[in-house]
């Protein structure tokens, strides 16, 4: 059976992405022939890839950044079915934790091997991540993020200048309270990072590599430090200069339950806003992902 690609067409910078007929090429090159889905934002992903699989397809591709890569996951998770990526977002965090190539031929050259291995993701409340979840100034940035996109096209560049905006406008922040193994705490943060990806993290600089390492989830808590400090705090994790104790305290275990003041709050999974009822239950799944990979990815954390 020939795969299937889910082509989101507005990932990554404006006009600078694979077009279906780079993808039919890429994929000519190395015999197959591909069915090219163009995903409509206006229905429903899980419903699309649903219909796909249902129409026989073994092999689903998701060509975009990470949102539409975790929201293709979501639907193929615990499924025989298996999954391949062509990346195409602005940062690709979770293909590049995986050796996936950035380029185009390069990537479909992988998925021509069929090389795969089993992987474990996580799970907020019920919406699969599989790089970060994220609560309090982030998704706000995401927000502000995307109306600079649509106005100077994406780029690092204006994500990082839609970080900065949020934090100088300074949201209200959240007073959590933090349940798991070891801890039940209640804190007063700005901001709250999830990460079930070792690549982004020390892509970003910041220690909790060895918690995802050792078969958990790491936890980032800016402190409350007044005003300014929690805003230089916030700053520091979002640019890469945090330092831990300073700037967030890290929790690491396989399972966490946070409950807020509030009953519904807009958090972010792997750049993707969303409100959500609480309390928010984060944890690794039973189920698993079937992933195309290079050789030599097939075990490790990633």
């Amino acid at each position: 059976m020939q795969p299937c690609v889910l082509l989101n067409d507005h990932s990554g910078k404006k006009h600078a992405g694979p077009s279906a007929s780079d993808i039919q090429a890429a994929f000519d090159r190395v015999g197959l022939s591909p069915q090219i889905v163009h995903l409509d934002p206006a229905k429903s992903l899980h419903d699309t890839v649903s219909r796909v699989i249902e129409g026989g397809t073994t092999t689903v591709i998701a060509a975009g950044g990470d949102g539409t890569i975790s929201g293709v996951a979501q639907a193929l998770l615990g499924k025989e079915c298996r999954f391949g990526i062509l990346p195409r977002g602005t940062f690709n965090y979770f293909a590049r934790s995986l050796d996936i190539p950035q380029n185009l031929h390069d990537a479909v050259a992988v998925i021509a091997r069929g090389n795969s291995r089993p992987l474990r993701v996580a799970l907020l409340n019920d919406t699969v991540f599989l790089n970060n979840a994220n609560f309090g100034l982030y998704p706000q940035i995401l927000r502000s993020r995307e109306d600079i996109y649509n106005f100077w096209g994406r780029s690092r560049g204006a994500a990082y200048w839609s970080a900065l905006k949020v934090l100088f406008q300074w949201p209200k922040p959240l007073t959590v309270t933090i349940r798991n193994n070891d801890t039940n705490e209640t804190v007063r943060t700005p901001m709250i990072f999830v990460l079930n990806n070792a690549f982004q993290l020390r892509h970003m600089g910041m220690e909790g590599a060895d918690c995802i390492e050792n078969g958990e989830l790491a936890m980032l808590v800016a402190p409350d430090q007044g005003r300014l400090g929690m805003l230089r705090s916030a700053a520091a994790m979002l640019l890469g200069k945090a330092a831990r104790h300073r700037d967030f305290h890290l929790y690491c275990c396989d399972r966490f339950e946070l409950t807020t003041e509030r009953s519904k709050l807009l958090v972010a999974c792997d750049g993707e806003r969303r409100r959500m009822t609480g309390p928010f239950r984060i944890g690794l799944s039973d189920d698993t992902l079937n992933m195309i990979v290079p050789p030599g990815s097939d075990e490790g954390t990633r």
